[in-house]
């Protein structure tokens, strides 16, 4: 069976943690500073796929309480991670807020096959033996007259595996959690599972419908999405042409019944002009919560009753 998934991998030397940065980085804040390691690594597997820039999605970067999420660490502990990786000179964040990982093009590496993967390093192999045997050295020692460009360092290699284009129930999904965590809140592992419940039960069209309906109507939880779901099953409404019928049925209704309830008030029965009422409301007084007798005065004096 054919690999169809993509490799992205991170070559570190072995004297990466030897680096100036990452003693003085291990060693801040009375030993926070070990979780700060931590975290850096995480942000560098999660920039990977984005050749260093720290991204959600294609257009959304990750911001601290995002970030406190995936990497599983206080919002607190992460934005001082992020200073002391600015102030060492390990990221970079611009005034939009997208994080850029500057080392990280010193450790990247992809494949798009596993086969690929094993060939670049089998010829790794191959390029040793036959400098070793250029040189006429068979006791497993390399040459100190090879060139720096020629030489093979000590690394560790760390694969995270993004799943095939091919795989359209996934990427279906995948494109419903980004934009549930764009317009709600980061989503949460129990809220996907949700998410992929909707989709078996109705479809991809019709959970992304619900969801933007939920964000209009600024009812952003998965409990409304759900409620929504269900109105539309006991309605057989199962595709975005019957929802968009069944709302402007709904509409025309409600505004025929309105126009209905209008027709059918009562006219307000104005008062005869004979009457106090009546002459003070033709002179222009408004008579709204006068009694009869403060009427019948007023009327006499401005004059109105004809005697």
């Amino acid at each position: 069976m054919a690999d169809n998934k993509k490799y992205y991998y991170m070559r570190l030397k072995e004297n990466f943690f030897d680096s100036d940065e990452m003693i003085i980085l291990e060693n801040m804040d009375n030993g926070d500073g070990i979780i700060y390691s931590n975290i850096l690594l995480k942000l560098y597997l999660r920039s990977l796929k984005y050749e260093g820039r720290l991204m959600f999605n294609e257009r959304i970067p990750f911001n601290p309480q995002m970030l406190s999420t995936i990497v599983r660490h206080p919002v607190g502990v992460v934005e001082k991670a992020l200073k002391a990786f600015v102030d060492l000179g390990l990221v970079e964040v611009m005034d939009n807020g997208a994080i850029y990982m500057l080392d990280i093009q010193n450790f990247i590496g992809k494949t798009s096959t596993e086969a690929d993967r094993k060939k670049i390093y089998r010829a790794q192999i191959a390029k040793e033996k036959g400098l070793l045997i250029e040189d006429g050295r068979m006791s497993g020692q390399m040459s100190d007259k090879r060139t720096p460009e020629s030489e093979i360092e000590s690394e560790i290699e760390i694969e995270i595996e993004i799943e095939s284009d091919d795989d359209v129930g996934e990427n279906s999904l995948q494109s419903l959690s980004d934009f549930f965590s764009n317009n709600f809140h980061p989503i949460s592992q129990r809220e996907l599972e949700q998410l992929r419940e909707f989709v078996n039960d109705s479809s991809y069209e019709m959970v992304r419908l619900a969801l933007e309906i939920a964000v209009d109507n600024n009812a952003r939880t998965i409990k409304y999405v759900r409620s929504i779901i269900v109105n539309w099953e006991n309605n057989n409404i199962k595709t975005p042409e019957n929802y968009h019928a069944f709302e402007a049925e709904r509409k025309r209704k409600f505004a025929s019944n309105n126009q209905k309830n209008f027709q059918q008030q009562k006219p307000v029965k104005k008062a005869p002009e004979w009457t106090d009422e009546g002459r003070l409301i033709k002179a222009g007084v408004d008579t709204t919560g006068m009694t009869q007798n403060e009427m019948y005065k007023l009327v006499g004096e401005m004059g109105l009753r004809n005697e």
